[in-house]
């Protein structure tokens, strides 16, 4: 069990506020620190130079302070350099010697250009500081604001942070409000970090008292928004976190006997691991740390030895695992062989489903079932793939079957069209009837043909049909012999009447298949057609029946 001290990242609230305080207190006093020590230099520069008596070595100790000065180890001290600087002025207007006199002025001008030129530089270098300052402060108050105005651009920057540690069964209710306040707190933690380091800054960098005052003024003010509310989120998180890690406790420890957590002793392992963690994860007070941890610890210590139990019993679960194991990888090899033979493949489908099944119904440890499963799936991957390029042929004959099929109706659609033609021009014979037959067969038995294009061939081959029977009926009555144009005429009249019969028939069928149900729109309009074709040629057969009659009455 994970035992480690609770480094989790939360800084309290109380520590913050304190610094805020405390880092002003340290800034005032390190100024009035600074002012007593340059002040204690000078005195006792001024006490020692009253120790040397001749005016030469006055100016001599005077020129070396004010070099000590100006190569102090952490800094210049320009402010020292400046005080002693003038009391070395008047001294040289009592020296006598005119060489030692010139030879300590040039020292003293080359000190005095390094120090200008010193203080130039530490005015530029502040004045940069000062801005870099200024400007830093300036975006986290921007940044400040507009987070409190939930308006920030950038409020997705912590949108990526892995929340992974909070997928565990016991933060699952509160799992969004944690993954809310998390994010919030990180951005809060942020502004906090970013307020101290200004703090520490301001305090490290030399400027005016006022300037910085008002620098420290910001950042309270910065502070008093960041810190309060960083404390009630806190509070809140660790008040929930609190609620869920004794309700956890509660569910499964408070009420469990030994056997129900033997049952769901490496889940709860799991959960007391992942809400540790969690603990370390989120922002919660150390005493909600301390408190939930101890719990946590408590739960731990209930299933201590209960692992040592279930590795036993897996040990000998995973014995008979094994000779399970051996039982399916048979019947798997046998699966493999009736898919390498080229067995229908219907019936492998349904050897492998048994061996599904088969699976389910044996005792196997995890192991042997994730390694089954995947030997399972090479022969399912195999059998897909045969599935497919069965699949493919059968598509590409079916393909090559109704371009054939498509080829056919093409072409005895232009052998009824040209036999139509070829009719309706009067090229008729003693063959047309025998063509016309073999046409009309040819039709009846081609099944696949569509039904709206077989009517159609259907009404064509009629009307030639009633084409060639006018033909040859008009060749019967153009008989020159009385008589024998008498008996010529009675044929025809059976002739007539046999095709009318016949016609009355088709006109029956036709409205019987106009009048069921289920015909669409085009198929209804089609029967519809058909049966008033068949009312008009009904018609002109009953008059020309009439007709024949009367011709053969005139005769008789």
């Amino acid at each position: 069990m994970d035992t480690s001290d609770n480094s989790f990242h939360t800084l309290e609230t109380e520590k913050d506020s304190t610094a805020v305080f405390s880092s002003e207190s340290k800034m005032a006093g390190e100024g009035v620190q600074s002012l007593e020590t340059s002040d204690e230099l000078l005195s006792a520069f001024i006490t020692e130079l009253a120790e040397h008596s001749s005016l030469e070595d006055q100016v001599s100790f005077t020129l070396k302070k004010m070099e000590e000065a100006l190569k102090c180890n952490l800094e210049p001290n320009l402010k020292l350099f400046w005080a002693v600087r003038k009391h070395c002025l008047p001294l040289f207007h009592q020296i006598e010697n005119t060489v030692k006199r010139a030879d300590a002025w040039r020292w003293y001008i080359e000190l005095t250009k390094e120090g200008r030129h010193l203080k130039a530089l530490q005015d530029q270098e502040g004045s940069f500081i000062i801005g870099q300052i200024e400007l830093a402060i300036s975006c986290l108050e921007q940044d400040i604001a507009a987070f409190l105005q939930h308006q920030n651009a950038d409020i997705a920057a912590f949108q990526e942070e892995d929340h992974g540690f909070l997928e565990t069964q016991a933060l699952e209710t509160h799992r969004e409000f944690y993954k809310e306040y998390h994010i919030a707190l990180l951005w809060l933690s942020s502004f906090a970090a970013k307020i101290i380091d200004l703090r520490k800054e301001l305090m490290s960098v030399g400027m005016r008292m006022r300037l910085k005052s008002k620098f420290f003024q910001r950042l309270s003010i910065l502070g008093n928004h960041v810190f309060p509310q960083r404390k009630d989120f806190i509070d809140k998180v660790s008040k929930t976190f609190t609620d869920d890690v004794d309700a956890f406790v509660a569910k499964h420890f408070e009420k469990a006997c030994k056997e129900t957590l033997k049952r769901s002793v490496f889940f709860l392992r799991k959960e007391i691991k992942n809400l540790q963690h969690a603990a370390k994860r989120l922002f919660v007070s150390s005493s909600v740390f301390a408190d939930t941890r101890l719990k946590l610890s408590r739960c731990w210590d209930q299933l201590k030895g209960m692992e040592k139990q279930i590795r036993q019993e897996q040990g000998r679960l995973r014995t008979a695992s094994g000779e399970n194991a051996k039982e399916i990888r048979q019947l798997l090899a046998n699966a493999a062989t009736l898919l390498t033979e080229e067995h229908d493949l219907a019936t492998v489908r349904k050897t492998l489903d048994g061996i599904v099944k088969r699976i389910r119904n044996l005792d196997l440890i995890h192991g042997d079932v994730i390694a089954l499963k995947n030997e399972l799936q090479l022969l399912f991957d195999q059998l897909r793939e045969k599935q497919e390029i069965a699949e493919q042929n059968y598509q590409e004959n079916l393909a090559k079957d109704k371009k054939t099929k498509q080829e056919a109706i093409r072409t005895l659609s232009a052998r009824i069209g040209a036999f139509s033609q070829a009719c309706t021009e009067g090229k008729i014979g003693k063959e047309s009837r025998a063509e016309w037959q073999e046409l009309k067969e040819a039709l009846t038995k081609m099944s696949f043909l569509p039904l709206s294009e077989k009517i159609t061939l259907d009404n064509q081959l009629s009307l030639t049909f009633q084409t060639i029977i006018d033909f040859f009926e008009a060749q019967l009555l153009s008989s020159p012999d009385s008589r024998e144009r008498l008996a010529n005429m009675r044929q025809v009249l059976t002739q007539r009447q046999e095709r009318r019969r016949e016609l009355k028939n088709k006109l029956a069928h036709d409205k019987k298949l106009l009048g069921s149900s289920g015909l669409d729109f085009d198929r209804a309009m089609q029967y519809s057609a058909l049966v008033e074709e068949d009312k008009r040629a009904l018609e002109e057969l009953d008059e020309s029946i009439l007709n024949l009659k009367r011709q053969i009455q005139q005769f008789t």
